[in-house]
């Protein structure tokens, strides 16, 4: 089966400010910077294949640490890009739950059940139909022993582990994905078995275990 390496982003200042990015393209601060050295210094002895990416730079950039240790082109994939926020996108998360309060209720309840406000809004249905068709077009591109790395977005690495395992989009939640963190799958496109063999390793951050409370259950 191939195997694929999914990774987070390094942080950006909005992350840190617990503000809603979506496809806004707001770059790597220095911790994110840092992050995404180390991630791929992690992974410079794995036989990576190929390395893709979302195009937004928070993203690229990650994606080009891991890419350079391999002498490997980056290659983007729209399909893989954040969801959009629409009128959300720049808010502090407080100041969503105090404008939105009902509908931020229900993204915390049920997500799928959300499409965001405004022109542009995305809903994870939106985001899982393109990131599973980007996925599955890589995949069918490579061997069964080529090793990949995925760098994406919260939302998109989520769906993706939603479509894997065959979880509802609505248990969006039960799966963390820290910044440049490491999750690493093996996927038979064909049979649909799937195997996972580390989900949202952080060690390499020098945390062994990223465990900080889920301010946004």
């Amino acid at each position: 089966m191939p195997r694929i390496i999914l990774v987070r982003h390094g942080k950006t200042v909005w992350n840190a400010e617990g503000r809603y990015q979506g496809k806004m393209d707001i770059p790597l601060n220095e911790e994110g910077k840092e992050q995404a050295r180390r991630v791929g210094e992690a992974l410079k002895d794995f036989p990576v294949k190929a390395v893709y990416s979302s195009p937004l730079s928070r993203c690229k950039d990650t994606a080009l640490e891991i890419a350079k240790h391999h002498n490997l082109p980056v290659e983007e994939r729209d399909g893989f890009k954040e969801i959009d926020h629409g009128e959300w996108e720049g808010m502090l998360a407080s100041e969503v739950q105090e404008k939105y309060p009902e509908l931020f209720k229900l993204w915390k309840a049920k997500p799928a059940e959300v499409r965001m406000p405004g022109e542009g809004g995305e809903s994870l249905q939106d985001v899982y139909d393109r990131a599973v068709k980007a996925f599955e077009e890589i995949v069918s591109k490579h061997s069964n022993d080529d090793l990949i790395v995925i760098v994406g977005h919260d939302a998109t690495n989520k769906v993706i582990m939603c479509y894997l395992l065959g979880v509802d989009l609505n248990k969006f939640w039960a799966f963390k994905q820290a910044n440049c963190g490491i999750t690493v799958l093996e996927y038979d496109p064909e049979t649909k078995k799937v195997v996972v063999h580390v989900a949202n390793a952080t060690g390499h951050l020098g945390k062994e275990i990223d465990f900080e409370i889920q301010k946004s259950l």
